[in-house]
């Protein structure tokens, strides 16, 4: 998992990429279809005005993105929900990977 950075970049999988949601996050997913999964969050001040609190649930995001095995050839936006300031790690954790293996992201899985 590498981060997707440029602005380019984001708004390439805004314009085009599938869209999934679940109760803590939202993801835009673009397939590239080489190289390593790309992922990038769009935290906005609209889920809280403090940046304090959007890095925390930015790093808390990361943290179980990191722990998933995720396919290779994908860019991937991750959109935070307000459920995601107040959600424990296990729900947390456990929705993230739900959305994720709706979208077809999980690599331990052929099914998707």
């Amino acid at each position: 998992m590498e981060p997707l950075r440029r602005r380019a970049d984001f708004e390439q999988v805004f314009s085009s990429g599938t869209f999934v949601a679940g109760r803590t996050i939202s993801l835009r997913i673009l397939e590239r279809g080489e190289g390593p999964t790309r992922v990038g969050f769009a935290v906005g001040k609209r889920l809280d005005k403090r940046a304090v609190i959007r890095n925390r649930v930015r790093r808390r995001l990361r943290e179980v993105l990191r722990r998933l095995e995720l396919r290779d050839g994908y860019d991937v936006v991750v959109m935070a929900r307000r459920s995601a300031l107040t959600e424990a790690a296990p729900a947390l954790r456990e929705d993230v990977a739900a959305v994720c293996g709706r979208a077809g992201l999980l690599g331990g899985e052929d099914s998707g």
